[in-house]
């Protein structure tokens, strides 16, 4: 957190760092839903129908029940980088605060991932077939900041921003003009 240098390490920086690893437990596999909502507003043939819609929301649910342990298990340590201070549930070598702090290994972030994965997937239908390359462009700059070199920057807070902004995009321009409540049934949607 950028005030964590003003605040220094503390019982306080601590508690209001806890709120981004729970919003980020609960609700980033919800870009699932909404991409698979941005797929049934453009007109997707596949996505009519109850069947579409239970896949979507059931994957998104496994994935949320995949991290609930993390609310009993994880624990936050001081991190430095960047000339930031912070708390995360790992810690690396190269962001040890102190002398005898220990690293704290982490393990792939598997929901993310793969809500990453279907974000990029029907982002690139939703390209190929609507020309409406956001949601596609989002997930794979959110995918590009986790790899090195661009790790190194710190830009995955930022590639977060532009997934969720991209699903954000996608259903506002997909449910424009249409009558509340009703979703579109035909294959021959605009944009």
């Amino acid at each position: 957190m950028g005030a964590g240098r003003f605040i220094g390490f503390s019982p306080l920086l601590e508690a209001i760092s806890w709120p981004r690893f729970w919003i980020h437990w609960l609700f980033g596999t919800w870009l699932i839903v909404a991409s698979g909502i941005a797929l049934r507003l453009a007109g997707f043939e596949i996505m009519q129908g109850t069947r579409p819609k239970l896949v979507f929301c059931s994957l998104t649910l496994a994935l949320m029940f995949y991290d609930l342990p993390h609310f009993w298990n994880e624990q936050l340590y001081p991190v430095c980088e960047f000339g930031l201070i912070r708390y995360s549930t790992a810690v690396s070598a190269e962001t040890l605060c102190f002398g005898g702090q220990a690293v704290v290994p982490s393990s792939p972030p598997i929901p993310s991932i793969i809500t990453c994965l279907v974000v990029v997937g029907s982002g690139a239908a939703l390209m190929i077939q609507r020309r409406f390359p956001w949601i596609f462009l989002g997930g794979i700059l959110t995918l590009a900041s986790a790899m090195p070199p661009l790790r190194d920057f710190k830009m995955d807070n930022f590639g977060e921003i532009l997934i969720a902004g991209g699903c954000i995009w996608a259903l506002a321009h997909f449910s424009r003009g249409r009558q509340p409540g009703r979703l579109a049934r035909s294959s021959d949607a605009t944009t």
